[in-house]
């Protein structure tokens, strides 16, 4: 009687909740390293696109300084309106 009450209360312990089958392992195994490979992909994207943003930007600033062109001289002020030059007096 008591023995068979021993193997009882060690089938109770040894009942599992719920049971994952070798599929099931597989499975959750392939999904974990796909979602890493998602992960590690996504990072790559993100830091090459940073780099890629930042060589924009300087490469923006640097055509920007290109562009800034001094003058040679310094430009002549624009007549005043009402006032007739020597150039424009025909005689």
């Amino acid at each position: 009687m008591v023995e068979r009450l021993q193997e009882e209360a060690v089938r109770r312990s040894a009942l599992a909740f719920a049971k994952i089958t070798r599929q099931g392992l597989v499975s959750i195994a392939i999904l974990v390293a796909l979602l890493w490979g998602c992960i590690l992909t996504e990072r790559a994207l993100t830091r090459n696109s940073k780099i890629e943003t930042y060589r924009a930007l300087r490469q923006i600033r640097y055509l920007k300084f290109r562009r800034q062109v001094e003058p040679a001289s310094q430009p002549e002020p624009s007549p005043l309106p009402g006032k007739t030059s020597s150039a424009s007096v025909v005689g």
